[in-house]
């Protein structure tokens, strides 16, 4: 969604009141731009995230890049705000800027009205897509900017209360990451749109078969094995992991390292909102 930079300006005024306290005194803020990831050999992306103690209802983000790439879009699939009612983006090619504007809590009183610390280490708000219009650039800058007409830096929102009433504070985070390398190039798999569990491969197998599964948003992700009597025979995975496409192994045996006999088994994989069982065959 591209809007006027105005918009951004009178959204963060209307979503908070104009009451600022102190500066923040916690734990240090950082605003931290990934690494690029080339999906072909002129597009790449690059994430953005923002590491933080506090429960922030908002954020201004104006960045500037340097020249030789081309910005095209700014989305938010995926990460920590794809739910936020208001995320704007004004992208100016002309002068290698982008002002984002991120509010959690405009329309409605919603269950979550602000973005809490992660505690899986996920910490992705946004992710910015370029076409390389300088095939020899090496690596290219992003920085963050200030402007006083109307005003915009780089800031996160966030509520303080005194005695039931909520005050509004707003902190500038570090910057971290501003040198993008082009060094690598070679294209990488797109993240997954979907949660997947494909059927083991080989079926029916001996003495060892690979299950392969799509994981669309980080979380913990749990894959155990189970026999014909419900009973859980062996845990492939049981971990934190990020969004991608896995592929683990069963040798066939179980939890104790033991051989199990020929047979039915079934693989059950649990991840947030999402689990799903499929069957497979041992033969001996």
């Amino acid at each position: 969604m591209k809007r006027s930079s105005a918009i951004i300006l009178v959204l963060l005024l209307v979503a908070v009141p104009a009451i600022l306290l102190a500066a923040d005194v916690g734990n240090r803020d950082v605003f931290r731009v990934g690494k690029a990831q080339f999906i072909s050999e002129t597009e790449f992306t690059v994430t953005l995230e923002v590491i933080h103690d506090e429960e922030l209802a908002a954020m201004d983000i104006p960045l500037a890049f340097s020249e030789g790439v081309t910005l095209t879009d700014v989305t938010f699939e995926g990460t920590r705000v794809a739910d936020f009612d208001e995320k704007i983006v004004n992208i100016d090619n002309e002068n290698n800027r982008v002002i984002i504007g991120l509010i959690n809590m405009v329309y409605a009183s919603k269950e979550n009205p602000t973005l809490k610390p992660a505690v899986n280490g996920d910490n992705r708000i946004a992710v910015m897509h370029f076409t390389l219009d300088n095939p020899s650039l090496e690596n290219f800058e992003i920085k963050s900017f200030s402007v006083s007409a109307p005003h915009h830096s780089l800031m996160l929102v966030f509520n303080e209360w005194d005695n039931g009433v909520p005050l509004v504070n707003d902190l500038h985070p570090a910057f971290e990451g501003g040198t993008v390398s082009l060094a690598s190039r070679a294209p990488v798999a797109p993240t997954p749109t979907e949660f997947k569990l494909s059927q083991n491969v080989p079926n029916p197998f001996n003495p060892s078969t690979q299950i392969h599964f799509a994981i669309k948003e980080a979380g913990w992700v749990n894959l155990s094995i189970f026999n014909v009597l419900g009973q859980q025979v062996t845990t492939l995975v049981d971990e934190y992991q990020a969004a991608d496409l896995y592929s683990v192994t069963w040798d066939g045996t179980d939890e104790h390292g033991g051989s199990v006999a020929s047979g039915i088994y079934f693989y059950k994989i649990s991840t947030g909102n999402f689990t799903d069982t499929k069957k497979m065959l041992l033969l001996k």
